[in-house]
């Protein structure tokens, strides 16, 4: 049967076939798109732009792909990525995708003005106004909160409240005061009372206010007035941390500083004058310094397009910055930063703080999955300019993730080769992933002696007072900056059917098998290495503190001079306080570093010397490490010697508040407090300073007995705690 369809019926069906082409295409190029982001595909991102172009592309549909590609990235966290002294913050995204400002600002624009009154629209509205204040463009940045405020209504009250109280923070920062304070009003009046969580932020404001003005007094009674309000009702446990954090600074800053407010400014440029502009600055006190960045830090800015920036109306206090940037700015890029580095804030009225990225070093050997057969293993790198000495760190694959440690210090070259001895005799440490033996992680164990592991290195390089000018780890994100991977295996030697009992958890037939390899020859290193680790993770704890150890160890130290092995030994006899045994271990200790003796060697050695009686020699040495440690580990041992040695209350506090105790992931020990309430407690009694020599002497002589005797029935509760935080210490 033939079919005949006439020319005009022809025409319909090709223009038929055309539209449902037109209204198709667009549809599976979102499909597309959307399966190539799900398999981190880069070209996705120009098929999801041609879809929020499309006018075949439904509105709903549009709003999903802002929602699920531009505003998840931003919702918990501005920025790609999060470095400071003290930790570094990497947010990967669920897919390849992340999008400019330039090509995000009109798509956000529009789903502020016609998006659902959601999540999503808080934090549309929320995003695109930090941005738009971040370029100086405040107009606009209120603008757009409040048309987002006239498009909600009453059953979209948190949301409306959350977007006026970002106009009241802009007001703050502009100095508006009065028309803050009347938002504040006109909110109060609107929200439940029994509301804490929004109570507790509208007093944040408030708080935040007086500050701004200068009026810490104010402030800091109205900020412990609403911890006590708010310390047995539920409310947000961010704002209560930001409440308690507030009352710490202001407590810190009126207790030592006096009433005064600051401002810290400064530029971030690349090493080669470039600015870094848009990128996060972010000041954080010392008990957040090592937590990851969040949404609610007191002191936030971004860079201008010259990378300037400027905090300002900054309590004293002690202070580390840390820095936003994306994927694009901190590509083939590092911030050398030491990890102890702070900024502290009281002398000055103003106070810059310039920081400059530098190019990472290159890597050149052993590198790309290497294989090392040799006894010798020659590590080298790029030469980095006014570098006057590296450090080399070595790390391996773990089941849980990577370990690394530092490795060889004070290289003056930019290569060394080293005897692969030295490197198997490198430990990482015992990693227990539960809570007994059977849990412990024969990687660790085994080290760089496992030669089915990856291992991997890094370099830093140092100028001769310690500071830190570029690293070789970093982000290297694209062809052009990824270089030679430091990744390389250790072939050189075999696995003997010991280690392969202790890779299978077999620990007490691992360590009876090298005991016998060892008995049976006595130049067997490997076993002798292993034993002595392996009694120390059977004890759960160092192998120096397991008695049987002690006398592998000492064999194992004479016979490798490995600087780990004369440490742990250093150690053992530190806590045991025999004397003259941690003495010849130091001095050995010490030539085999060559005399470079770091902080915490120092202050050890300088614990030594106190404990011993030596006062005078003791206190010079806790100076020397002070200057070294900015840490101030120590600085409690230091107060004590210097107590003990006659020194005056007044001498001791100006030491505990030059050389704050900064610990991370401990509770912050405030020497200063401490050495005031000696002193106050001092006053009414005229023996005190001779019964606060007796308690350190019984503390210095490891006179456990009496000074637990002395700590129960002393009426002193000042001397007593300072005497508990002093052997606390080390």
């Amino acid at each position: 049967m033939k079919i005949k369809i006439k020319v005009k019926h022809l025409v319909f069906i090709l223009i038929s076939i055309s539209l449902i082409a037109f209204a198709i295409s667009p549809q599976l190029q979102l499909y597309i798109a959307k399966k190539q982001a799900e398999y981190r595909q880069p070209a996705a991102k120009v098929k999801l732009l041609k879809s929020l172009n499309s006018k075949m592309v439904l509105d709903s549909q549009k709003q999903k792909i802002i929602q699920n590609y531009m505003l998840e990235n931003h919702i918990a966290n501005q920025f790609d990525v999060y470095v400071g002294p003290s930790f570094s913050q990497f947010n990967p995204p669920d897919h390849a995708v992340t999008f400019t400002w330039d090509e995000m600002l009109p798509h956000l624009n529009r789903y502020v003005k016609k998006s659902p009154i959601d999540d999503y629209f808080d934090s549309a509205t929320k995003l695109l106004a930090f941005h738009y204040k971040s370029i100086g463009q405040l107009d606009q940045a209120y603008d757009i909160l409040q048309s987002a405020i006239e498009r909600t209504s009453t059953e979209d009250s948190l949301i409306r409240v959350e977007l006026q109280l970002e106009q009241v923070q802009m007001m703050i920062e502009q100095a508006d005061y009065s028309g803050a304070e009347q938002l504040l009003q006109k909110i109060n009046e609107k929200i439940d009372p029994d509301d804490y969580y929004l109570q507790a932020k509208i007093d944040q404001k408030k708080i935040e206010m007086e500050i701004h003005q200068g009026h810490l007094q104010n402030a800091y009674k109205e900020v412990k007035n609403a911890l006590t309000e708010y310390k047995a009702k539920e409310i947000d446990e961010d704002v209560y941390e930001q409440l308690l954090s507030m009352k710490n600074s202001l407590q810190n800053a009126l207790d030592k500083r006096g009433n005064v407010i600051h401002t810290v400014k400064g530029r971030i440029v690349y090493s080669d004058g470039t600015p870094v502009s848009n990128a996060g600055v972010f000041l954080r006190s010392e008990e957040k310094a090592s937590r990851s960045v969040g949404p609610g830090e007191a002191y936030q800015v971004t860079t201008d397009t010259d990378g300037y920036f400027n905090i300002p109306k900054v309590l004293s206090g002690s202070y580390q910055v840390a820095l936003g940037l994306g994927f694009d700015q901190i590509n083939g890029w590092t911030w050398p930063v030491n990890m102890d580095e702070w900024l502290d804030v009281g002398e000055k009225k103003t106070i810059t703080y310039n920081i400059t990225l530098q190019k990472l070093i290159k890597l050149n050997s052993p590198v790309n999955q290497q294989k090392i057969t040799d006894q010798h293993i020659l590590f080298s790198w790029g030469k980095v300019e006014g570098a006057d000495y590296y450090q080399l760190s070595l790390g391996a694959d773990m089941d849980s993730g990577s370990v690394s440690t530092v490795f060889k210090s004070y290289i003056t070259d930019n290569q060394i080769n080293v005897p692969i001895e030295d490197i198997y005799n490198h430990p990482l440490g015992v990693i227990f992933p539960g809570d007994d033996l059977s849990t412990v992680s024969p990687k660790s164990l085994l080290a760089f002696t496992n030669t089915n592991n990856r291992f991997y290195w890094s370099v830093d390089a140092y100028r001769a007072d310690g500071k830190l000018l570029t690293s070789s780890s970093g982000y290297r994100l694209d062809e052009d900056t990824i270089g030679n991977l430091p990744f390389f295996y250790l072939k050189e030697r075999s696995l003997t059917n010991a280690d392969r009992l202790m890779l299978g958890k077999k620990l007490k037939k691992a360590l009876a098998a090298y005991q016998s390899n060892y008995e049976k020859d006595p130049d067997d290193i490997h076993s002798l290495r292993m034993i002595t680790r392996l009694i120390g993770a059977e004890s759960d704890t160092n192998a120096t503190e397991n008695e049987t150890s002690i006398s592998y160890l000492q064999t194992y130290a004479e016979k490798t001079n490995s600087t780990q092995a004369l440490f742990s030994l250093v150690d053992y006899y530190y806590e045991k306080q025999q004397w003259d045994s941690f003495n010849k271990w130091f001095n050995t200790y010490e030539a085999a570093v060559g005399n470079r003796l770091d902080e915490y060697d120092q202050a050890i050695y300088a614990s030594a010397l106190m404990k011993q009686g030596k006062i005078k020699e003791a206190s010079e040495r806790f100076k020397q490490v002070m200057e070294l440690d900015k840490s101030h580990e120590f600085v409690g041992s230091w107060l004590a010697v210097e107590l003990y040695d006659g020194k005056t209350f007044e001498h001791a506090i100006a030491i505990a508040k030059d050389y704050p105790e900064r610990l991370f992931g401990d509770e912050k020990r405030d020497w200063f407090q401490m050495v005031q309430a000696l002193q106050e407690e001092s006053k009414t009694d005229p023996h005190y300073r001779k019964e606060l020599k007796e308690a350190l002497d019984l503390y210095f002589k490891n006179e456990n007995t009496e000074l637990s005797h002395w700590m129960q029935t002393t009426d002193k509760p000042a001397m007593k705690k300072f005497i508990a935080a002093v052997k606390d210490v080390r």
